[in-house]
């Protein structure tokens, strides 16, 4: 008898712990106010609808479903971390304008793991400062007007001489 009510208390304490952690998980305690959203379950939480195949060229299903349910602005728990998304061009410019200030970025440790922890996305500060002008330098706007646009022109008169001596050209439909 004495087993059976170990097992008891046992049993409803890890009840009353699992249910406790799964309510703290789906709402979490907060000083500030955060947007409406659904932490979906623990650990998982909205990740496998995240992922879930779809054949859209547009915005996500799973975007534009929380979108309508919840505004430009919804929190949302995926693989393992609570997240805020935003939808707002002009929010998330602003949000982007206070990298280093107000917001860090931030990428999962998988995706560290692809493309290694020192990388142009990760830096930060001065150093990403540098090797943006760096990339920007070489693969901006005006580099390329100055470096490819002869080389593009040059192609262009090239393949339109032959064509010209050609009495029919096959075009193909791209898209």
């Amino acid at each position: 008898m004495g087993y059976l009510w170990y097992a008891f208390a046992f049993t409803a304490t890890l009840l009353v712990c699992i249910t406790h952690w799964v309510y703290s998980f789906r709402k979490p305690k907060f000083n500030g106010k955060l947007p409406p959203g659904s932490m979906g379950l623990p650990i998982l939480g909205e990740t496998l609808q995240f992922f879930a195949p779809n054949t859209a060229l547009d915005v996500a299903p799973f975007i534009r479903e929380r979108m309508n349910r919840y505004g430009p602005l919804f929190r949302t728990s995926l693989v393992g971390w609570p997240l805020v998304i935003s939808t707002d061009p002009d929010l998330s410019r602003f949000i982007l304008q206070q990298e280093g200030k107000l917001v860090h970025s931030w990428y999962t440790e998988s995706f560290d793991n692809v493309v290694g922890k020192q990388n142009v996305l990760s830096a930060k500060g001065v150093m990403h400062k540098c090797l943006r002008n760096l990339i920007l330098n070489q693969f901006g706007s005006e580099s390329l007007k100055t470096r490819f646009l002869t080389q593009v022109e040059e192609l262009v008169l090239k393949h339109l001489q032959l064509w010209s001596n050609c009495t029919s050209v096959e075009l193909k439909e791209a898209c």
